[in-house]
């Protein structure tokens, strides 16, 4: 099975760590892996999120494979 190590940032690391290894099925997509972390830590449910694999912005339906580093970044303002 495939491994991938996520990475948070902003308020997502405050609320869910700095990261994590996690073991995926093959065919998880960066959006679905997202839904899964909302159903296990509904208070980021309304937050919305850019993914990053391995460094480039990618879409939801963006397949990960095996080694894969995504990092999830939620809005943020400068000032």
């Amino acid at each position: 099975m495939p491994h991938v190590q996520l990475r948070f940032f902003a308020s997502l690391r405050e609320r869910l760590g700095p990261g994590e290894a996690r073991t995926i099925t093959a065919g998880t997509t960066a959006g679905s892996l997202w839904q899964s972390l909302v159903d296990a830590h509904p208070s980021v449910a309304r937050v919305r999120v850019r993914y990053a694999v391995n460094e480039r912005y990618v879409e939801p339906d963006h397949v990960l494979a095996d080694g894969d580093e995504i990092a999830f970044f939620p809005p943020v303002s400068g000032g």
